[in-house]
């Protein structure tokens, strides 16, 4: 039973798309199938989760062939818990695209190419093996790419072309590190290159590998220099697309980085660290100068991604179990929160009928509800206690000091206040002003199941920080077990390959 619940988030996902790719023209109960299937997935990652909590990984050899020939699944409490974090946002998205069109407006394209993307990311969480990770980058992307174009104009097909080429050369380079990484290694399994990692710890062929991946997944996590592909692409997509885009995509770039630098490479790549802290930095800061200078919703939020992107990577940089645990709650907490924030903004356009802060408002006065869930996700990604941003720029915060990296922690704490200026941004213009120069479309009926969708996801928001305590144990032993390294190869591969 273990073994199906391990290849379930990569089967049911595929088979999903399948069915709804086959299933023609939308119709009500291709909803239903992918509804019902989104609500299974998310139930099979809490029970590998718990499954997870303080036990070994679950492995799983497909066709008998075991590590390091065969593909093996692996899924520990990381894993678990980004499975989690997928299926809750993939679901979320999913009612608030159902609340947004009716059945007849839907694209028939569009729900078998969110199933295709989920299947990727998913597989990217689960896979034990390089080579097999591109595979899952390269799904995962040919379905983003579709995603992005499939309902655009012409103007907008022009902002995803940064997106296209910057992930294309990801991708070249991506297979130029697991070329290098064969000829250093031998092998392309997680668990034999950590063995076998620790022989060449110091040599220059492994700090120009470990570069080399750090590039790779930077790209994908939207890291300063090469992060333009994303505020100008994210904006373009349909809103219940940008929830699902914000919260997980770029996350899947940051988990990989916990993984290869947490588990699979040696822990003494200090001058590796040292430039991942620093560019996490100046992500930190022209990201949230960039949403400081935007005037629409979507884009000020686009670029928050990249600023928020910096919390997690100067949390790994600065490498301490502390830090790796700050870094994993960072995540539970901002993919909940910027997927809600997307929705937020995707119900403000069917109120306003734009989300350009010059042309809306009123939205304080007519729908309460709706002000209330923003006003709460923005002050959480702010940063103000108690709500669950604050506990994890505490932590990162508390570990630069104790490192003694005060230019660091000055543009931690430089970023939280101007996340906090351009979140109020926002409010004045969509929410507190008076006058809106159309009339606020109240009389739609769809943005009330909008903003209950966006309200879950706040209530979720609200109980990780009310309930830092038990995501903060959940945290640390993901932390605990992910720079076990000894663990995870003794129960790969017998403690040899």
């Amino acid at each position: 039973m273990s073994d199906l619940l391990t290849a379930l988030p990569i089967v049911l996902p595929l088979f999903t798309a399948l069915i709804a790719l086959l299933g023609g023209r939308p119709r009500t109960w291709r909803r239903w199938v992918v509804g019902v299937s989104a609500t299974a997935q998310l139930a099979v990652a809490l029970t590998l989760g718990a499954a997870a909590y303080g036990a070994p990984p679950q492995v799983l050899a497909l066709g008998g062939w075991g590590a390091p020939f065969g593909i093996v699944l692996v899924v520990d409490m990381l894993a678990a818990i980004m499975l989690a974090l997928g299926a809750v946002t993939a679901l979320a998205a999913l009612l608030f695209g159902f609340a947004e069109l009716p059945v007849s407006e839907e694209n028939p394209l569009r729900l078998p190419l969110l199933q295709f993307l989920v299947t990727g990311i998913n597989l990217s969480f689960c896979t034990a093996d390089l080579f097999n990770l591109f595979v899952a980058f390269e799904v995962m992307l040919i379905s983003s790419y579709a995603l992005m174009t499939l309902e655009a104009d012409d103007w907008d097909i022009k902002q995803a072309f940064p997106y296209l080429a910057l992930n294309l050369v990801g991708s070249t380079l991506f297979l130029v590190a697991a070329g290098m990484a064969y000829g250093l290694f031998g092998t392309l399994n997680f668990a034999q290159m950590a063995e076998r990692a620790d022989s060449l710890a110091g040599t220059p062929q492994l700090t120009v590998l470990a570069l080399l991946l750090f590039t790779v997944f930077g790209i994908k996590a939207g890291l300063f220099p090469l992060f333009y592909w994303l505020p100008n692409s994210y904006p373009i997509l349909p809103s219940p697309v940008a929830a699902l885009y914000a919260g997980m995509l770029t996350k899947v770039g940051v988990y990989v980085l916990l993984r290869v630098f947490g588990q699979v490479l040696p822990p003494d790549l200090t001058t590796v660290h040292w430039l991942m802290a620093w560019l996490a930095a100046a992500t930190m800061i022209f990201g949230v100068l960039g949403a400081v200078s935007r005037n629409f919703i979507r884009g000020i939020l686009s670029f928050h991604i990249l600023s928020q992107i910096g919390y997690m990577v100067l949390a790994i940089g600065l490498f301490t179990p502390y830090a790796i645990a700050a870094a994993i709650f960072y995540v539970i907490h901002h993919i909940i929160v910027k997927s809600t924030l997307f929705m937020v903004g995707g119900t403000v356009v069917v109120l306003n009928r734009t989300d350009d802060l010059e042309k809306t408002g009123r939205l304080w006065a007519l729908t309460p509800v709706l002000g209330v869930v923003f006003l709460l996700q923005a002050l959480s990604l702010a940063g103000i206690p108690p709500l669950s941003g604050f506990w994890g720029k505490y932590m990162i915060i508390v570990e630069g000091l104790r490192q003694q990296e005060w230019i660091l922690v000055f543009c931690a704490l430089l970023a939280g206040v101007l996340t906090l200026f351009s979140m109020l941004k926002i409010w004045n213009g969509a929410f507190w002003a008076a006058t809106a120069k159309e009339e606020v479309q109240t009389g739609e009926p769809r943005w009330r199941a909008m903003t209950a969708v966006a309200a879950g996801m706040t209530v979720l928001s609200l109980g990780i920080g009310l309930g830092a305590e038990f995501f903060l144990g959940i945290a640390h032993e993901a932390a605990r077990q992910l720079l076990d390294r000894p663990a995870y190869i003794q129960h790969l591969l017998g403690g040899g390959g």
